[in-house]
């Protein structure tokens, strides 16, 4: 199992490589279903906040609450897909990001066009 700091720092590469208009407020946690709010991956999911470096948006990951109006809440991402990243496998974390709002409009639509 990863830990959170080690989740913590994995997700902040995944975001410098991917995505680097969006940053963390706070660190990667991981969720539990004793948080009455979580939105769980699976076994192993982690919870952060991100925001959109320009826009200021907030995009609450593992959460179903919590950030306030205008924020945008979606599923936790899993070790699973951590895990994968690790071992240079990027199809988990790229499809993630996409279905979460993140991945750079150009791989999205290029995504689009191959389906």
């Amino acid at each position: 199992m990863l830990s959170s700091p080690d989740a913590d720092r994995m997700f902040r590469k995944i975001l410098g490589e991917f995505a680097p208009e969006w940053h963390p407020v706070g660190e990667v946690s991981e969720v539990t279903v004793r948080d009455p709010e979580h939105w769980l991956s699976g076994n192993g999911t982690f919870a952060v906040m991100l925001q959109h470096r320009a826009s200021g948006h907030l995009k609450v990951l593992g959460h179903r609450a919590g950030a306030g109006p205008g924020a945008t809440y979606h599923r936790g991402i899993s070790f699973a897909v951590l895990e994968a990243y690790s071992q240079r496998n990027m199809d988990p974390i790229r499809r993630y990001l996409d279905e979460v709002g993140l991945a750079p409009y150009h791989q999205r639509s290029v995504a689009l066009r191959t389906a």
